[in-house]
């Protein structure tokens, strides 16, 4: 038995809505970081293809520590191999964790968009590959032309200008970057068509249509049998049910 005193009327106690904290990503900021991206790669590569080079040229072992000794390498170059780890090492712990909550994020049974997620042009390996080895060769040759440089005129108090490509002293130092350029220009190409295959399925999952939902212009399937439900009930109160129609119908 229900108290005659009890107030139906108690106001319901106002419950802040959760807020839900959206991080939006803009183009400069995306601008930025592929830009950080691709300077630690180019790091890797100069330490790759400068030791490269140094190995096609004297060898690997007793001949490469010397040729790296006499060249004025002792200062600075483990420092700079120190670096190229943690470029490597970086872009690795980057591109695993991007590609595990993207394919987390996939499976996921109802995935939520974190941010603006805009499904990206189609792209293909080569595309990206091309468009990474290029700027990655120019800057690689740059900067081992200007270490040697350096190198040589701090050593020995005279520049080489572009002898350090293809000079006697290294013969082999264009093909040799060339190649080991490519290699990981190869690399970093496939990781970020991956990554871009990734984001533009779940893109097209997030805007496409819920598998649970109704479609823009078809109603659900047991809709039907409540509408003829529906019709039969009012057919059965209506007075008037027995009634010939009318003449003109």
């Amino acid at each position: 038995m229900v108290p005659a005193h009890a107030d139906y009327h108690r106001p319901v106690p106002h419950v802040p809505p959760v807020r839900r904290v959206t991080l939006e990503t803009t183009s400069r900021t995306v601008r930025l970081l592929d830009g950080v991206r691709f300077l630690l790669l180019a790091l890797v590569s100069v330490g790759i293809a400068h030791d490269a080079v140094f190995a096609a040229e004297h060898g690997i072992g007793s001949g490469f520590a010397a040729a790296m000794s006499a060249g004025g390498h002792d200062g600075y170059w483990p420092l700079f191999s120190v670096a190229v780890v943690l470029a490597v090492t970086l872009l690795s712990s980057w591109a695993a964790i991007r590609i595990v909550r993207l394919l987390t994020r996939r499976s996921a049974p109802t995935a939520r968009p974190m941010g603006r997620l805009v499904c990206p042009a189609p792209r293909t390996y080569g595309h990206d590959l091309r468009r990474l080895w290029l700027p990655l060769l120019a800057l690689t040759l740059a900067a081992f032309t200007i270490q040697e440089n350096v190198e040589h005129l701090v050593g020995h108090g005279h520049l080489i200008g572009l002898g350090a490509l293809a000079g006697p002293e290294y013969p082999l130092a264009l093909p040799v970057i060339a190649v080991v350029t490519l290699v990981v220009a190869a690399a970093g190409a496939l990781v970020r068509w991956r990554i871009a295959v990734l984001e533009g399925k779940l893109a097209g999952r997030l805007h496409a249509p819920r598998a649970h939902g109704l479609a823009p212009d078809r109603p659900a399937a047991g809709w039907a049998d409540v509408a003829a439900l529906r019709l039969h009930a009012l057919f059965l109160v209506r007075p008037d049910a027995g009634r010939a129609p009318p003449r003109s119908a």
